[in-house]
């Protein structure tokens, strides 16, 4: 007899009978099919002789450091072949086969806290997506750096109170948070007002003048002055509105702090030998005796005649107001102080304007800034927060410092005025008046009384047509007649007083105090190393 085997029936079909016969069936071998893998282990066997059901499995587990979440199988020969739960499916088999996995490694996350503790590593399920790590503090003496975050995979990190957050995870990494020790005064400050809540309020609408503690707010980006050459600007930390715990006992008398600047300097205004004092002030003097020229807005001007319509800004000459604070400064400060004081604060004199005239009235940057409730730490800076260019621009002439650096080197001291901008920060606005901490004594009246004060901020050049030229404007703060009133008036204007600004040095190291009226901040001035620093 003759026959064949149905495959499909499985059975076998004589097409020609002799009988009696006896049929022989002759079955080919199986298919061999072969599971490999790196990282994996297999459970036994890992080969195995399929037949005619063309499909089988296998059983594997991940090796430490990777998963099987994500994996991926391929075969040889067009079988194919799916992983879930550790079980590896093959399928389609028609000839011997090899099919591979392939794990994913496992993204692990380690985080570090230097002088700190919460530190620990731990393993993201899937890519791209977050860890929580809690019970992230600092050790005694130090605090957590916010600024200096970093994950060297590129994830995002936020700290929240004592809990941090990595997200956007698609790699392995490692993520630190710096930390800073508090015997420095800078991090001493940061430490003792943990509340950010980012801009003062109503800072883009009027004035603010609540009663405030451990507060401090900020600024970035195109507010702040770029000190690290990144083109982003720094974040400057300010004080606003009656700020209760700003207070620093230096150099025998007492200040309040304006702001830690871009470079890490202390900004401090002056308040006197006497924290309950109603004369806060070191004398009474014009801003220039020269007045009929807008040029005369210049903490320096040009002395000269250059015949030029725009603004002259050689910054060759002092103004009256600069004479006044530097006679102080070398009296009061320079003998014994002087190695705290930074030298690479910008003392910003913004004399940037959209078309400078001595025949005609226009406005400086600072007036449509303000008017428009858009202040800026940034010397030179439009309303919307961009530099303005041309010939009457922002430039480097006007940030006043010692240091070339980060200014124009013109100063021999590291001392000037407050600026219109830092009064709107702190809580001002333009042409209003608010009584934030800028205005008080520790006893809660004017700190200088009757007196206005002088800011350096240039306000507008205003025409006389009777004299046929345009005058020069600053901007000043009223006194308890109308308190904190911000607005420009004459530079040469008789009745007006002067509080200088400083700006204690980075490295300061702190001594006492916790910045409250009873209990100020007081520096550490046996600090050698950081009386021969730049900041």
């Amino acid at each position: 007899s003759v026959g064949y085997w149905n495959e499909e029936g499985h059975t076998v079909t004589l097409t020609t009978e002799k009988l009696p016969t006896t049929c022989t069936v002759d079955f080919k071998p199986g298919y061999e099919v072969a599971l490999t893998g790196n990282n994996i282990s297999i459970t036994a066997p890992a080969n195995k002789t399929v037949g005619r059901i063309g499909s089988t499995s296998f059983q594997v587990t991940a090796n430490s450091g990777y998963t099987l979440t994500g994996a991926t199988v391929t075969c040889t020969n067009n079988a194919t072949a799916t992983i879930s739960n550790g079980t590896v499916n093959v399928t389609n088999i028609k000839s011997n086969t090899t099919c591979t996995v392939v794990p994913k490694e496992e993204i692990k996350v380690t985080l570090v806290v230097n002088n700190g503790t919460g530190g620990t590593t731990k393993t993201l399920a899937t890519p791209g997506g977050s860890l929580t790590f809690t019970g992230v503090s600092p050790n005694s003496g130090y605090i957590l750096d916010t600024t200096n975050m970093t994950c060297s995979g590129g994830a995002s990190i936020i700290l929240n109170g004592t809990t941090v957050t990595v997200s956007n995870i698609n790699s392995s990494q490692t993520c630190t948070i710096s930390s800073l020790s508090t015997s420095i005064l800078k991090n001493k400050i940061l430490a003792d007002h943990p509340t950010r809540p980012g801009a003062r309020p109503n800072l883009n609408s009027g004035i603010y003048q609540d009663n405030n503690t451990k507060t401090l707010y900020t600024a970035s980006g195109n507010k702040t002055e770029d000190i690290n050459g990144d083109g982003i600007g720094e974040t400057v930390y300010y004080f606003a509105g009656n700020a209760l715990d700003n207070w620093v006992y230096f150099a025998n008398l007492y200040w309040r702090i304006i702001r830690i600047n871009e470079d890490g300097s202390i900004r401090l205004l002056y308040v006197g030998p006497d924290k309950n004092t109603e004369a806060g002030h070191i004398g009474i003097s014009v801003y220039s005796n020269k007045y009929y020229n807008p040029r005369y807005v210049g903490y320096m001007y040009y002395g000269g005649n250059s015949g030029e319509v725009n603004i002259d800004r050689k910054n060759d000459t002092s103004s009256t107001i600069k004479e006044v604070v530097d006679t102080w400064y070398d009296n009061t400060i320079k003998p014994s102080y002087d190695g705290y004081v930074s030298r690479t604060a910008i003392f910003c004199n913004d004399r940037a304007n959209e078309g400078f005239s001595t025949s005609a009235t226009f406005y400086f940057a600072a007036r449509y800034r303000l008017e428009s409730n858009s202040p800026s730490y940034k010397c030179g800076n439009d309303k919307n927060g961009n530099l303005y260019t041309g010939i009457n621009g922002a430039d480097v002439a006007d940030k006043f410092t010692v240091s070339t650096t980060t200014g124009n080197g013109k100063l021999a001291n590291p001392v000037a005025l407050i600026t219109a901008d830092e009064i709107v920060f702190a809580g001002g606005n333009h042409s209003t008046s608010s009584k934030a901490y800028y205005y008080y004594n520790s006893k809660g009246t004017s700190v200088t009384g009757t007196n206005y004060w002088w800011t350096m901020t240039p306000s507008h050049g205003l025409l006389d047509i009777s004299y046929g030229s345009s005058y020069s404007y600053v901007f000043f703060l009223n006194s308890s007649h109308n308190p904190g009133y911000l607005v420009g008036i004459e530079a040469n204007n008789s009745k007006t007083v002067a509080r200088p600004v400083l700006s204690l040095k980075s490295c300061v190291k702190w001594k006492s105090g916790d910045g409250t009226t009873g209990n100020p901040y007081t520096v550490n001035t046996l600090d050698t190393p950081c009386a021969s620093a730049e900041n």
